[in-house]
């Protein structure tokens, strides 16, 4: 298969490719849930994606206001 858009990524696990970008524009984000929906299934990519989500909002506004965001954790 020849690469017919740039950037393209490919995703590898054990040195096997598992995954391949299809669509242009997907961003990094997007990149990233493809693959990880093709290694990890569409349920556990969402956990991951949301952990990282709330980890990035805690990192640059703090705890305590991350925290209010919805699905944020409860106190």
């Amino acid at each position: 298969m020849n690469a017919f858009f740039v950037p393209r990524a490919y995703g590898f696990v054990g040195g096997k490719l598992v995954w391949v970008q299809r669509e242009v524009n997907v961003g990094i984000v997007g990149a990233l849930e493809g693959f990880l929906k093709a290694v990890k299934g569409k349920e556990k990519a969402r956990e991951i994606l949301e952990a990282l989500s709330a980890e990035m909002r805690e990192r640059a506004w703090g705890k305590e206001v991350a925290s209010l965001v919805k699905g944020g954790e409860k106190k």
